[in-house]
C-alpha cells in the first residue's frame, strides 16, 4: 500500500483497477456446537491484486490476513464453543485490496453433534441368524458338485460366524463368515459334496453355523447311487440289521424280558426274512438248527444238520468261529456226554490257539456243565472286554454271574464298572448286588462320578438306607454341591443320617429360596454349630430372618446374636449378594455405621442388582465418562451387583469370547436399597464416602440438580479435581463449574487466594470470558489480560474489559499488542471506549474502511489525535478506490493540521484522476489545496494541474476578476503547452487567456484508456480515404490525436485498443467542424474559417472584406519576417 501511494504521488494512474469475483456472495455453513470449524472461500481477480481480509465477529478467525495474486483461497476458522442448539454467528467478510472492498456476509449455525453424524450413534441391534432352508436333501451320483443355502441376518452389531461340518464328504468354501461377507442381510455358504468320500445309500451330515449367542445347523442327506454297489449295499445293511436284530431278541429273552416262545417266534422269522433276500448262508443254517431244538422240531433240525454237515466240514479253516458254533449246535442233536465232551475239548484247542474270540468263549460257556467255577468265567469275561470286546453278550454273561454271586464282586475297576452300567442300564441288578456294590463303594477312597451315578441309581430302585448312606457319605467326602445334589442330602437329612457334615452340604446344595422352610433339626445344629460358609451362612441367616416373625418365631432368639455379628462382618468386609440383601435391608442401622462399616455403608444408596439373560456373559463393565478407568463386576450365575453414580454411566458386557458387548445383552436392574427407608443409616455414612471420587461425583450432580450452591459444593469440587483417575474432560467440567460458582455466588473478597484453585489451561470461551470477569471485578488485572491474550475475551463484558484495559494501557504499557488490538476491537464494536482505547487504536488500528472511519470520528469526537488514522484510512480508501464525502471529511480535517505532503499529493492526484479519467465531480477543497501548492511552490503531478485548469473551464470567465488566479492559470496553461500537453477544453480560454501558439487552430480528439495500452485512431476526412494514427500517451490516462479541420470539414474516427482482436474497436464517430471564430479572431486559420463560414451563408460582403484582410495580413507578414533556415 505505501508503494502505491508512493506512485500516486507521482502521478501514476488509478485506471486500471482489476475486477475481483468471489466464489460465494453469502457463506452459510452449519457446525457442531462447542467445536473449532474450519472453512475457505475463493476469490478470483483479473489481475495481481494485495490486501487484506478482515472478519467482524470475534468468533470468526481469519488464517491468513494478508494475500497477494490472483487466486485467492482464504481460510477461516469459526469458533463455537460455549453456544447452544440454533445459535447463530453472524457478520460479514471484508476483502480490502486495490480491487476495492468485497464483502461476503456469513451465518454460522449451530447444530447438536447427533444432528450432523448421526451415523457414528446408530444403536446396534443384536444380530438374529437365520437359514432359509435348514433340510438339503440331494440325490447324487459320481462327480463332485457344488451347492449353497443363504444365510439370514437381522440386527446390525458386527458379528464373528465360525462354520464347519462333522462330515467328511461335506466340504465348505470357508470356515468362517464376518459382517463384511453379507450383502445386506444374506450370505451364501457354499459347500460341495464330495461322492468319494461317501458310501451308497443315505448318507447324513450336518453344517454348522456357530456365533457367540446361536448354534444353527443345516441337515445335509445325500442318497449316493452307485450302480455297481447298490445291491450289495442293500443286502449288506439287511445282513446287519438282521444280526443285531437276533442279538436283541437273544438278549431280551436272557434278562426275562420275553418269553422263549417270543424269543423262537421272532428270530425265526428274522432268519427267513433274511435268507430270502440274501439267499443260502450257513450261519442262518446253523441259527435255524439252534432255534428248531429249542423249539422241539428235532426231525427238521436234523434234516438241516444233515444237508450242511459236509459244507461245514470241508471249511473249517475259513472261519473257525462258524465252524464252532455249528459244533455247539451239534451237542444240541447228538446228546451224547461223550460227544459233548469231545466238543468241548477241540474247542478249548481252538479258544486257547489263538481264537480267544468272546464268540467262541460264549460257546465254551454252553458246551461246559454247570459245576464249574463262576469266578473263572468272569475272569475270561474280564479278559475279553478288556481286550476290547463290547459285545452285551459278554455283559449279559457277566452280569448273571455276579447277580447270582455277588460276593465275586470285590472292587469296582474299569471292567466292573462297565458291566454294573450295563446292568443299570438294563435294570437286572438284584438287591443282593446293589448292597454289595454299596459296601464296596464304601471301602473305597478313590471313586469317580459315575459310581455315585450308579449307586443313586440302585437307591432310587431299592431305596436302602445303606446305599444312601453310602451316597451320601462318598458325596460329602468329594466335596459335590449344587442343587442337582440337594435331593439327595435332603433324603439323607430327612432319614435321620447321622453323617458328618451332612447339614453343611444339605445348605450348600439347596435352592437359595430363602422363604422355604427348614427342618427343625437342620436349625437346631447350626444354632451352636455354624461351619458353614459365608455364602451358606447368609442363606441360612436370610432364610431365619424372613421367617423370625412367623414359623422361626420361637427360634430366631439362638440366632439373634450371631446374626448380628455376621452381618457387621460381612458389612465390615464389604461383601453383597441376593441373600446379604435380605440381612442388609433387616437389620441395618445407624449403630452397625462405624469406621469398619462405614465406607461400605456409604457405597449402598448407589447399588444395583443386575440380572442377564445370557449365558455367555462374564463380566459387567460400569464405565463413567468422568473417570478414566472402568469398574469390573463378576457375575454369580446371572446375577452382578454394580454401583451406578450416575445416569451418564455407560454399561457393557465382557463375553465368554473376550468381545465387548452392550446392546446385545438382554438384562434386567432394579435399586436395592430404598434411599427415603434407609436415609438416616445412609446419612450416618456419609462423611465415610467423602473419599470416593465416585460417590463425591454423585453429589455433585445430585447438588446441581437441586440447585443447591454452597460452599459445600465448592469444597466438592476442590476435591474432586484433585482425585486420581479423574478425566481431563471431566476435570475441565467440574473447572467450569467452579468458575461458574465464582461469577455467580462467591461473595467474599479473597479471590486472589481462590485463584490458585482454578485451572486456566483448556478453558472454554465462555468460561474464559466469566474468568476474565471475576479477576477483573478483583483487581486482577494482569491475570485477566493473560487469560484474554489465550483464549480471546468475546464472551466477556465489553465495559469490564474496558476497565481492564485501561489499567494496562495507563499504567502498563501503551505499546503495541496483538491482544490489546483484540480487545480494544471487541470493546470498540461494542460501543464502549474511552480516551486511552480511542488513542491506542488510532495509533494501531486497521480493518476495513467504514470500522476505520467510526475510529476516526469517535476519536475526533473525543479530541484524540488523529493524525496516524487519518493518514492510515486516507491511504486505504485510495487504495481500495474509495471517492466519498468521508473520505473527503476526513482528508479536511488532516490537512487542517501538519500533513505529510505525500499522502496530500496522493490523495490529490487521486481526486484528479478521478475528476479527469472517471468524470466523478470533485470536492472544492481539492482543487483549493491545488492552488494552494501551486502557491506554496510544492510541485504536483500533472493530473492536478490539469483538473484544476479543467475546473476553471467551466467558468472561464471568472478568471476576469482574479488577476492573481488568472495569472497562475496562465502560467499553467503555457506550461502544459510548452510540454505539448493540449487537451480540448483550452479552447474555452480562449478569449480569456492568451492560447499558446502550439495549440492554434487545432481539433483535439480525446481518448481515455490505460497509460500501457496503444490506441489508434482510423479517420477520414470529407470523405478521403481512411488514414491511421497512433494516438499520444501523457502516461496516466488520456490519449490525444490533433487535427487541423477548417469549418465545414467533416472528421469521422474510430478508436483502436492494442492492435488486438481482444478488443474490439469502438463505434464509428464523426465530427463537422461548425465553431465560427469570436471577435477576436487569433490568426489566419480562424480567418480561413471566417471566410468559409461567410461563403456558406452566401455572405459575399463579408467574404470580400474578410479576404481582404487575409491577403493584407499575408503581405505584411511576409515583408516583414524572415523565415531562419
Amino acid at each position: 500500500m505505501r508503494d502505491y501511494i508512493n506512485r500516486l504521488s507521482r502521478g501514476s494512474s488509478i485506471i486500471k483497477v482489476p475486477k475481483l469475483s468471489c466464489s460465494e456472495e453469502q457463506i452459510t455453513m452449519d457446525i457442531m456446537c462447542n467445536t473449532v470449524a474450519t472453512g475457505s472461500f475463493i476469490c478470483d481477480a483479473t489481475d495481481k491484486v494485495y490486501g487484506m481480509v478482515y472478519a467482524d465477529n470475534e468468533r470468526v478467525k481469519i488464517l491468513s490476513e494478508q494475500f497477494g495474486g490472483t487466486h485467492i483461497i482464504t481460510e477461516y476458522q469459526v469458533d463455537a464453543s460455549g453456544l447452544e442448539e440454533n445459535d447463530e454467528i453472524e457478520g460479514t467478510f471484508t476483502v480490502v485490496c486495490n480491487a476495492g472492498e468485497k464483502k461476503i456476509p456469513f451465518v454460522f449455525r449451530c447444530m447438536k453433534e447427533n444432528q450432523d453424524d448421526i451415523r457414528n450413534h446408530v444403536k446396534t441391534e443384536a444380530v438374529v441368524l437365520h437359514i432359509d432352508n435348514e433340510e438339503n436333501t440331494i440325490i447324487h451320483k459320481d462327480e463332485a458338485e457344488q451347492f449353497e443355502c443363504v444365510l439370514i441376518k437381522s440386527g446390525t452389531e458386527e458379528t464373528e460366524i465360525d462354520i464347519y461340518a462333522d462330515a467328511d464328504f461335506i466340504e465348505l468354501e470357508k470356515d468362517s463368515l464376518s459382517t463384511d461377507d453379507f450383502a445386506g442381510d444374506r450370505a451364501v455358504i457354499k459347500y460341495i459334496v464330495n461322492p468319494q468320500k461317501m458310501h451308497a445309500g443315505n448318507n447324513y451330515g450336518y453344517i454348522h453355523i456357530v456365533s457367540y449367542t446361536q448354534h444353527l445347523k443345516i441337515n445335509v442327506s445325500v442318497i449316493c447311487k452307485k450302480a455297481d454297489e447298490s445291491e450289495d449295499f442293500e443286502v449288506r445293511t439287511e445282513e446287519k440289521l438282521a444280526r443285531y436284530k437276533l442279538t436283541k431278541l437273544y438278549l431280551d429273552f436272557r434278562m426275562k424280558k420275553i418269553k422263549k416262545e417270543k424269543w423262537i417266534a421272532e428270530s425265526m422269522q428274522t432268519v427267513d426274512r433274511i435268507r430270502g433276500i440274501k439267499g443260502t448262508d450257513v450261519f442262518y443254517d446253523i441259527v435255524q438248527i439252534q432255534l428248531l431244538m429249542a423249539s422241539g422240531r428235532e426231525k427238521t433240525a436234523t434234516q438241516i444238520y444233515n444237508n450242511i454237515k459236509k459244507d461245514i466240514v470241508g471249511r473249517i479253516g475259513e472261519n473257525v468261529e462258524l465252524y464252532c458254533y455249528f459244533l455247539y449246535v451239534s451237542t444240541l442233536i447228538v446228546r451224547e456226554e461223550e460227544y459233548t465232551a469231545q466238543v468241548l475239548s477241540q474247542v478249548k484247542k481252538f479258544f486257547e490257539n489263538g481264537y480267544d474270540t468272546y464268540r467262541i468263549l460264549w460257546i465254551l460257556f454252553y458246551l461246559s456243565t454247570d459245576s464249574d467255577n463262576k469266578s473263572i468265567r468272569l475272569v475270561r469275561i474280564k479278559d475279553v472286554i478288556n481286550s476290547g470286546c463290547i459285545s452285551p453278550v459278554m455283559y449279559i454273561e457277566a452280569m448273571n454271574i455276579i447277580n447270582a454271586q455277588p460276593v465275586l464282586l470285590r472292587v469296582l475297576n474299569q471292567f466292573e464298572m462297565q458291566v454294573i452300567n450295563y446292568g443299570c442300564r438294563n435294570d437286572i441288578i438284584s438287591e443282593k448286588l446293589a448292597m454289595q456294590i454299596a459296601d464296596v463303594v464304601a471301602n473305597e477312597k478313590n471313586i469317580n462320578i459315575n459310581t455315585l451315578i450308579i449307586l443313586k441309581k440302585i437307591y432310587d430302585k431299592y431305596e436302602k438306607d445303606e446305599i444312601l448312606t453310602v451316597l451320601v457319605t462318598q458325596m460329602v467326602r468329594m466335596g459335590m454341591t449344587g442343587e442337582n445334589c440337594f435331593e439327595i442330602y435332603e433324603k439323607g437329612v430327612l432319614r435321620g443320617l447321622k453323617i458328618t457334615r451332612l447339614y453343611e452340604f444339605y445348605i450348600a446344595s439347596m435352592p437359595k429360596k430363602t422363604d422355604r422352610q427348614l427342618p427343625k433339626i437342620v436349625l437346631m445344629y447350626f444354632a451352636y454349630d455354624n461351619t458353614l460358609t459365608d455364602a451358606d451362612k447368609a442363606f441360612l441367616y436370610a432364610n431365619v430372618v424372613t421367617g423370625r416373625d412367623s414359623y422361626y418365631k420361637n427360634i430366631y432368639e439362638g440366632y439373634e446374636r450371631n446374626i448380628e455379628i455376621y452381618v457387621y462382618e460381612q458389612l465390615k468386609a464389604g461383601n453383597i449378594s441376593d441373600n446379604l440383601v435380605v440381612l442388609y435391608k433387616a437389620l441395618l442401622k445407624t449403630q452397625l455405621v462405624c469406621d469398619d462399616t462405614g465406607t461400605f455403608v456409604s457405597k449402598m444408596p448407589y447399588m444395583y442388582r443386575m440380572q442377564c439373560f445370557s449365558d455367555v456373559v462374564r463380566y459387567v463393565h460400569v464405565r463413567y465418562p468422568q473417570f478414566t478407568e472402568e469398574t469390573v463386576y463378576e457375575l454369580s450365575g446371572e446375577t452382578a451387583y454394580i454401583c451406578m453414580y450416575g445416569s451418564d454411566c455407560e454399561i457393557t458386557f465382557e463375553c465368554i469370547d473376550g468381545q465387548i458387548r452392550k446392546d446385545t445383552i438382554d438384562y434386567d436392574i432394579e435399586k436395592v436399597f430404598d434411599i427415603q427407608q434407609y436415609a438416616e443409616v445412609f446419612e450416618a455414612a456419609g462423611d465415610y464416602g467423602k473419599n470416593n471420587s465416585r460417590i463425591i461425583m454423585s453429589r455433585i450432580c445430585e447438588m446441581r440438580k437441586n440447585s443447591q450452591y454452597t460452599q459445600e459444593t465448592l469444597k466438592l469440587y476442590k476435591t474432586i479435581k484433585k482425585e486420581q483417575g479423574i478425566s481431563e474432560q471431566y476435570k475441565q467440567q467440574v473447572n467450569a463449574w467452579m468458575i461458574d460458582y465464582y461469577y455467580h455466588y462467591y461473595e467474599e473478597d479473597d479471590f486472589w487466594h481462590e485463584y490458585n484453585y482454578v485451572d486456566t489451561d483448556n478453558l472454554t470461551k465462555k468460561d474464559a470470558g466469566k474468568l476474565i470477569e471475576i479477576l477483573i471485578d478483583s483487581s486482577m488485572y494482569s491475570q485477566a489480560y493473560e487469560i484474554a491474550g489465550i483464549y480471546g475475551c468475546c464472551m466477556a463484558k465489553a465495559a469490564k474489559l474496558l476497565k481492564m484495559t485501561d489499567y494496562i494501557l495507563t499504567n502498563v504499557s501503551d505499546g503495541h499488542s496483538q491482544i490489546i488490538d483484540e480487545i480494544t476491537q471487541y470493546i470498540f464494536r461494542h460501543n464502549i471506549y474511552n480516551e486511552p482505547v480511542l488513542s491506542y487504536m488510532c495509533e494501531y488500528y486497521n480493518g476495513t474502511n467504514d470500522e476505520m472511519y467510526a475510529v476516526w470520528k469517535s476519536a475526533v469526537n473525543y479530541n484524540v489525535n488523529v493524525l496516524h488514522m487519518s493518514e492510515r484510512i486516507l491511504a486505504q480508501m485510495m487504495y481500495t478506490g474509495v471517492h466519498t464525502g468521508r473520505f473527503t471529511e476526513v482528508f479536511a480535517d488532516y490537512y487542517s493540521k501538519i500533513p505529510d505532503m505525500l499522502i496530500v499529493k496522493a490523495y490529490l492526484s487521486y481526486n484528479s484522476q478521478f475528476y479527469l479519467l472517471r468524470q466523478k465531480k470533485a470536492n472544492d477543497i481539492v482543487f483549493r489545496v491545488i492552488e494552494e501548492c501551486m502557491g506554496d511552490g510544492y510541485g504536483l503531478p500533472e493530473c492536478c494541474y490539469v483538473a484544476w485548469l479543467k475546473n476553471l473551464s467551466r467558468n472561464p470567465v471568472a478568471l476576469r476578476e482574479d488577476t492573481s488566479e488568472k495569472e497562475l492559470a496562465q502560467s499553467v496553461l503555457n506550461e502544459l503547452c510548452e510540454h505539448d500537453r493540449i487537451y480540448g477544453f483550452f479552447k474555452k480560454f480562449k478569449g480569456i487567456l492568451d492560447l499558446p501558439y502550439n495549440m492554434q487552430g487545432l481539433t483535439i480528439v480525446e481518448y481515455i484508456a490505460d497509460p500501457d495500452d496503444k490506441v489508434s485512431l482510423t479517420y477520414s476526412i470529407n470523405g478521403a480515404d481512411r488514414l491511421v494514427q497512433v494516438m499520444k500517451s501523457n502516461e496516466w490516462g488520456i490519449f490525444t490525436c490533433r487535427f487541423n479541420l477548417f469549418y465545414g470539414d467533416s472528421l469521422e474516427y474510430t478508436f483502436i485498443v492494442n492492435d488486438s482482436n481482444e478488443q474490439a474497436s469502438t463505434e464509428p464517430v464523426v465530427c463537422e467542424y461548425k465553431d465560427i471564430p469570436s471577435e477576436n479572431t487569433d490568426g489566419r486559420i480562424d480567418m480561413l474559417n471566417d471566410c468559409l463560414a461567410s461563403r456558406q451563408q452566401h455572405d459575399l460582403t463579408t467574404l470580400r472584406k474578410l479576404m481582404y484582410s487575409y491577403c493584407v495580413e499575408e503581405y505584411v507578414t511576409r515583408e516583414m519576417f524572415t523565415i531562419v533556415k
